[in-house]
């Protein structure tokens, strides 16, 4: 009796301030489309991105020795414009092992020896491993990932339309897609999180599992000849927040334990993102859908 009471009164909710709902995610929308043009039209770029894309050296340096940070980025800094230093823990503890040093640019002696001299560590091939990525081959790979996310957009949004074959109900799976990744990358921006090319691997990932949600909601709604629109939408919320829900708690898990910063960035990306969906699925394109639907003479 109170599930039937707590589903009446959500009903309610949702049919009496359906627009209003909508209001919130397109702000969002339009503030990080805002956001990124802006940051562009400043830096180049939509987002900052590590040495993976944009070229230069990734030092990790192994020891069990005590690494003074501050210092040794002001040795690194006599030489190099722009460095990052981070820590490197063990597996499962916060056992610091080492640390990684990234920089844009490549000058291997040098670094080696400003290292040697912040750390009087000797460096050999024991404890130092270099990744160096040219600038051409960085944004090249950057090139191609952006390539690849835009025609995944391009394929997705045919393949809806193909399935459903209806412009408004593709149109809102696609903007709610859209706006997943324009959010997440604006709020990695205010993080200040570098992003690498396994961070836009995570965003290839991030947008289908929106599709997934969002197609799920557009099924359940469009597609139920016998219920009305609320329990499409009802029935759609239950199992696609029972899908984030899992998927958040296993990702956030894996962050926790995880010492490997290209996984923490991948897992913080997905949860940010999943979060995000969230919000756009269930105030946006559900509302979207049921006034559609009614427009169309759905019960």
């Amino acid at each position: 009796m109170s599930h039937q009471i707590m589903s009446l009164k959500l009903k309610t909710l949702f049919e009496k301030n359906q627009k209003k709902m909508m209001i919130l995610p397109i702000l969002m929308i339009v503030v990080s489309f805002i956001f990124l043009i802006t940051t562009y039209t400043q830096t180049g770029d939509l987002i900052d991105k590590d040495v993976s894309l944009s070229g230069g050296m990734t030092l990790t340096l192994y020891t069990e020795q005590t690494i003074d940070q501050v210092k040794l980025e002001n040795s690194l800094k006599q030489d190099f414009s722009e460095i990052s230093i981070r820590k490197l823990s063990e597996f499962g503890t916060n056992k610091e092992i080492g640390v990684v040093i990234e920089t844009p640019e490549i000058n291997e002696e040098s670094i080696k020896l400003r290292i040697t001299e912040a750390t009087g560590i000797i460096l050999t091939e024991e404890n130092l491993s270099i990744e160096v990525v040219g600038s051409s081959l960085g944004d090249s790979f950057y090139s191609q990932m952006m390539k690849a996310l835009i025609f995944a957009f391009i394929f997705m949004s045919l393949t809806i339309l193909i399935t459903f074959r209806k412009i408004v109900p593709s149109l809102a799976v696609v903007i709610v897609a859209l706006g997943d990744l324009t959010i997440t990358l604006s709020i990695l921006n205010l993080m200040g999180m570098k992003l690498s090319s396994a961070g836009i691997a995570a965003l290839l990932l991030l947008v289908g599992y929106s599709i997934d949600t969002d197609v799920l909601l557009t099924t359940r709604v469009l597609k139920n000849r016998e219920g009305t629109i609320w329990e499409g939408v009802l029935s759609s919320m239950k199992t696609g927040l029972t899908m984030t829900i899992t998927t958040i708690s296993a990702l956030g898990a894996a962050y926790l334990v995880s010492t490997s910063l290209v996984l923490k960035q991948m897992f913080a990306i997905i949860i940010i993102g999943l979060l995000i969906d969230v919000i756009l699925t269930y105030m946006l394109n559900a509302p979207m859908l049921s006034l559609y639907a009614k427009k169309e003479g759905g019960k």
